[in-house]
């Protein structure tokens, strides 16, 4: 007798085999996590905040992308990753696609938070995933650049016009926001941008590196912590506790 097997976990993400089972993994988190903070009218805990970043609140590394403020966005943004998403899935691998939307998304957040303690404007909260959709939207234009793409069915564009397009798009965004200090607020857009330019151009997203280095600080701040109640010594002895000698 056939004995019948239950399908897999990952099966179930590519519903029915519709879609590469990692972007259906990113689109299902992205659905669940949204109205989840819809229902409970609750999505600060998810924001880039640089702040928080820097006092531990390592989660929000990614959280910010997977949360969307209202419903535009996640049917736009949703559907501009089940785009382009299932060619880079394909081109790339699965784990290729699921790795570098969490590693932009990552290394947005780093780059933010550097620029929060150097430019006052880029000390803001941010949610949505559209710097991370955007910076795949140029992988992709960058793997493809002459090729057609329509967009929503009405405007044909080539990728390296998309490119184009997305890049002076953020610039104007950002401008029309509040001039210059408006630009603040896009600072994940552009370091999103930036490093999926770099990636495309053939490097490599540095993990391995990121990984020691979030071990070295962590490892750090639990040292600082952990030695507030020591006291330094003098060389002359002066705040030594007393010795005795049997």
């Amino acid at each position: 007798m056939r004995s019948r097997r239950s399908p897999d976990l990952g099966s179930a993400f590519t519903f029915g085999g519709r879609i590469p089972s990692g972007l259906g993994l990113l689109l299902v988190l992205i659905l669940v996590a949204t109205v989840g903070s819809w229902v409970t009218r609750d999505d600060a805990w998810a924001a880039l905040v640089p702040g928080l970043v820097l006092r531990g609140q390592v989660w929000r590394l990614v959280s910010w992308a997977f949360v969307q403020s209202d419903p535009l966005t996640l049917l736009f943004g949703g559907f501009m990753l089940y785009s382009i998403g299932q060619q880079l899935a394909f081109t790339w691998s699965e784990r290729r696609l699921v790795g570098t939307f969490l590693g932009l998304a990552a290394g947005a957040t780093a780059v933010t938070v550097i620029a929060a303690l150097l430019w006052f404007p880029a000390d803001r909260p941010h949610l949505g995933l559209w710097p991370v959709v955007n910076a795949l939207l140029l992988m992709w234009a960058m793997l493809y650049p002459d090729r057609q793409v329509s967009i929503w069915g009405v405007l044909p564009l080539t990728g390296k016009t998309l490119a184009l397009l997305v890049v002076f798009g953020t610039v104007l965004y950002g401008l029309a926001g509040g001039g210059l200090p408006g630009l603040g607020a896009f600072v994940p857009h552009f370091a999103a941008l930036a490093l999926g330019f770099a990636l495309s151009r053939g490097g490599r997203m540095p993990t391995r590196r990121w990984k020691l280095q979030a071990r070295e600080w962590w490892a750090e701040r639990e040292f600082r912590r952990r030695s507030k109640h020591l006291k330094v010594i003098g060389k002359d002895g002066k705040g030594e506790p007393p010795r005795w000698m049997n």
